[in-house]
């Protein structure tokens, strides 16, 4: 059996012929909880994660009212000067693109093929690393929910960063010493998760909101970057420094923890302006493909986390079907810097996109 090439050897369009099969398989394995649709937009599966789904709609909608500003001509050479890579943690990637942690998989898709976390979140990790960048990975309720996908991780050097819920501070203590001696470059608190109800349910798995100080005194146990996830607004996000916080990553849960929310790409700006560079900012919510990066990068994140599209393509293509779509983002993405007149990341500024209507 002749060897899959890897994808950054294959040219754009033989990515998304070999994609194309994967979304194909994707669709075996997710109907009709999700069609894995050509424009992943949350249209036509409202009930991911309820009915109502305008949170996660509005998300990907406001990113289409952005558009990008043609600039060919530059002292670029043949072209082949584009650098899109960044360091984050000590480590340098292609390109400032994260998948996103997800956990219990067979929640989202009762049909799953994966055994359980670790062998999804190997999917994830082994698909997104051979691309040349790198992945968050889950906490939730159940057994080995947090433990298997951070076993995971070590396996993978720590290169990647564990989101940790917002239980008791006392727990929360623990599972951040459990990520130190995994070796991970980062860790992140998913505070915003105090909106999801089936982490509740019979008092069960309860979360719990914190005070700054809180945060801050839970902070004062590790010397690892710590990055507070579900911040969406200017206020939260100066909290997100009073309480000694690395980065944030601006995030509404793609809708899952309040319907009618702001979209995160309508906050970004006022929180950029807010913070200045007091903090690390990333950002998720509706991102697809590497032209939306750029947009995001253009608002002023430092790097964009990406979710629901990785779930579709690991379970049609496992660890492949990753790399092809990581892959797809950082050509795009680069391409987008080409056309725009960016040689790097640095050259990607506010005045290189255009918001078509007012948010």
């Amino acid at each position: 059996m002749e060897a899959l090439r890897p994808a950054d050897r294959m040219n754009y369009r033989e990515v998304l012929q070999e994609l194309e099969g994967v979304m194909q398989n994707a669709r075996q394995y997710m109907m009709p909880k999700c069609r894995a649709c050509r424009i992943c937009n949350s249209q036509n599966c409202k009930m991911i994660p309820t009915e109502r789904s305008g949170s996660a709609i509005r998300n990907y909608d406001k990113l289409q009212q952005i558009r990008l500003v043609y600039d060919t001509i530059y002292e670029g050479g043949d072209g082949s000067e584009i650098d899109s890579s960044v360091e984050l943690f000590g480590h340098r990637f292609r390109a400032p693109i994260m998948s996103g942690a997800y956990g219990h998989v067979s929640s989202f898709n009762p049909s799953t093929h994966f055994s359980g976390d670790y062998d999804f979140t190997k999917a994830l990790l082994d698909g997104v690393m051979a691309a040349g960048c790198f992945g968050w990975t889950p906490d939730t309720m159940g057994e080995g929910a947090y433990t298997e996908p951070l076993r995971c991780l070590r396996e993978h050097g720590g290169v990647g960063i564990p989101a940790i819920k917002s239980w008791s501070p006392e727990i929360i203590r623990e599972k951040i010493r459990m990520a130190e001696d995994a070796g991970v470059m980062a860790i992140g608190h998913d505070i915003d998760c105090v909106g999801l109800a089936y982490l509740s349910v019979n008092g069960k798995g309860k979360t719990y909101p914190k005070s700054a100080q809180q945060l801050r005194e839970i902070f004062s146990i590790t010397k690892k970057p710590f990055i507070l996830k579900g911040i969406m607004s200017a206020r939260g996000a100066l909290k997100a420094v009073e309480a000694g916080a690395t980065g944030i990553v601006i995030s509404n849960h793609a809708g899952n923890t309040m319907d009618q929310s702001l979209s995160t790409i309508e906050v970004l700006e006022e929180i950029r302006n807010a913070v200045g560079d007091k903090l690390l900012l990333i950002i998720d919510g509706g991102f697809r493909h590497g032209e939306d990066v750029f947009k995001a990068l253009a608002l002023g994140a430092d790097a964009v986390l990406i979710g629901r599209p990785y779930i579709v393509v690991a379970e049609g293509g496992e660890a492949r079907g990753v790399e092809l779509y990581t892959q797809k983002l950082v050509w795009e993405l680069q391409n987008a810097m080409r056309m725009t007149g960016c040689r790097t990341l640095k050259d990607i500024t506010r005045d290189k996109v255009v918001v078509t209507k007012e948010f």
